[in-house]
């Protein structure tokens, strides 16, 4: 026997059908705010899970700062 809970429940899913959102895709919102602020999150982020700082230097354990990104997919293989 299978239960399900939350997002599959027979009750969440009655919910949904109730008000007409259950066969909505989901999708991925873009974010509405600072861009910026996103920008300097994502360090904390992995130094958060990984328990490792992105912008210290492996060498002489100084402070990193990105300098640019590479978009273009023939850079790549350089």
């Amino acid at each position: 026997m299978v239960r399900y809970y939350g997002y599959y429940s027979n009750v969440a899913r009655g919910k949904r059908k109730a008000t007409e959102t259950d066969d909505a895709i989901p999708c991925i919102l873009e974010p509405a705010g600072n861009v910026k602020a996103f920008r300097k999150s994502w360090a904390r982020l992995i130094q958060k899970i990984y328990q490792f700082d992105p912008l210290v230097c492996p060498h002489c354990k100084g402070i990193m700062r990105i300098i640019s990104f590479i978009e273009d997919r023939s850079e790549y293989g350089r």
